[in-house]
């Protein structure tokens, strides 16, 4: 910035906001601050004018008594006129200073009349009046001066009058001028404080809507769950960014999941067939299953025609009667689906229960993969290898739920009496390959009175959908 451009700007410091937006928000504090100084000034100069009579004009004997008292009274009742004046939605007018410019100039030029009337009086008194005339207004250093010469050439003949040498009045003015430059020279920085504040308000606002926008992107690309978890972080703390709120939703952690696996039997043969079984059958059955396990809470990964979804809230028991929802809401998808369509969808729904790793096990970079890896997982893969066997496939109905030993423990314990069918997979000599152990699971079928008796049993626990396990099932059983 040039010399002049700073003379420039020192002298009419508003002119840094006159090509911004915050012009009209910069004149409305100035307009408040300035009320908040008069409104104070005024009722104090009236008191101030009536106290000095009775402690100063009457003490010292000032004659006549009468002038002194009718002259203290007038400038009383001129600052009370102002203050009533700045007490009335007339201050709210555009060129509101102007009553205190004339009250404060009425107040200088008599102070100089005070010098003629006792000539006792400190004479540097005019100056300081002056001085003070120009900090209440608070105006540019400009307007300022411009007062303060204004108001110097008012006094100007009455402290001749008063017999007081023009240096001393030549030098007491310009050391006044000097003074009002000094002191109001705060207000360009006044000014370039509240730009840069403005300034910096609109980055955090740009900022705030960038991530904003960049939440409301990253949304459409992640589980539906996994991004109420996230705009609950992100509203719980506002200081989050949302980097680090993907960071804390998606950190991988260990949990006590149940698992969901379904897979289209026959896909391989039926994708041959894009228009009527891919297009018409597959990829809205895909959809309404997926709208399924996001309505109870379930974080799906889409693997072609492979449904696969955790549930990963703090209690097994949650996780397991989620799942269990969802197989049944996806077998009902299935089931009205297939009444209309001449290329039905068979699937089978397996559900596990288990400890796992949850999150993204794919790193923050390009690769965030959002899933679940452990024991439950595998086994579930293993088991639906299971169910193609011919002797296995005997004992199943479409979209039935096969569900692992581990979970029939817990709904026996939530005392849930679900009709189930128990596969004795030796007799059977069928095995779930790298889970030999493994010698029974339960077909559970998704028949009305499995499905009335879920939805009675998770009223009665007063479960409902999205809702954190603030009771144990097993308690309500």
């Amino acid at each position: 910035m040039s010399l002049f451009d700073r003379a420039f700007t020192y002298l009419f410091p508003v002119s840094l906001l006159e090509t911004t937006p915050w012009l009209p928000m910069w004149k409305e504090k100035e307009h408040s601050d300035f009320l908040g100084v008069v409104r104070v000034f005024l009722p104090l100069a009236a008191a101030g004018y009536i106290a000095h009579y009775w402690m100063f004009d009457r003490t010292m004997g000032l004659e006549p008594e009468s002038h002194w008292l009718t002259f203290r009274l007038s400038m009383a009742g001129i600052a009370l006129l102002g203050l009533a004046y700045y007490l009335s939605p007339l201050a709210n007018l555009r060129h509101y200073r102007i009553v205190a410019a004339a009250i404060c100039a009425t107040y200088c030029y008599f102070q100089a009349r005070v010098h003629v009337w006792y000539p006792e009086a400190p004479w540097l008194y005019c100056f300081v009046f002056v001085i003070l005339g120009a900090l209440i207004l608070r105006t540019s250093v400009f307007k300022s001066c411009l007062f303060a010469l204004a108001v110097l050439a008012l006094q100007w003949p009455s402290l001749l009058e008063a017999g007081l040498d023009i240096p001393p009045i030549v030098s007491a003015g310009a050391v006044s001028i000097i003074a009002i430059m000094v002191l109001r020279g705060s207000y360009a920085a006044e000014i370039k404080y509240f730009l840069l504040n403005q300034q910096n308000i609109d980055t955090q606002k740009k900022n705030i809507e960038l991530n904003i926008e960049f939440a409301d992107r990253l949304k459409s690309f992640i589980p539906k769950e996994i991004a109420s978890r996230f705009e609950s972080r992100l509203a719980s703390d506002r200081d989050t960014t949302v980097l680090q709120a993907i960071y804390d939703v998606l950190t991988p952690r260990k949990a006590e999941i149940a698992c969901l696996f379904s897979d289209i039997r026959g896909f391989t043969e039926g994708s041959k067939d894009l228009d009527q079984f891919i297009g018409e059958s597959v990829v809205p059955n895909v959809k309404a299953c997926t709208e399924a396990v996001e309505t109870y809470n379930g974080i799906q990964r889409k693997i072609g025609d492979l449904l696969f979804a955790y549930f990963d809230a703090d209690s097994v028991q949650l996780n397991l009667l989620r799942a269990i929802l969802t197989g049944f809401a996806v077998a009902k998808v299935n089931e009205d689906q297939n009444q209309d369509s001449s290329k039905p969808v068979e699937r089978y729904i397996l559900i596990s229960v288990g400890e796992a790793i949850v999150g993204n096990i794919g790193g923050f970079d390009s690769s965030v993969e959002i899933t679940a890896l452990g024991s439950p997982v595998n086994f579930l893969s293993r088991l639906d290898e299971a169910t193609k066997h011919p002797e296995f496939k005997k004992h199943l109905s479409s979209s039935d739920l096969i569900v692992c030993d581990r979970s029939m423990e817990i709904i026996r314990t939530l005392r849930i009496p679900l009709e189930v069918v128990e596969i004795n997979l030796r007799q059977l000599d069928i095995a779930v390959r790298n889970f030999g152990t493994t010698s029974t699971v339960y077909a559970l079928r998704p028949s009305q009175y499995n499905r009335q008796l879920m939805q009675e049993y998770c009223n009665r626990i007063n479960l409902k959908v999205g809702q954190t396990w603030n009771e144990h099932p097993s308690r309500a059983a």
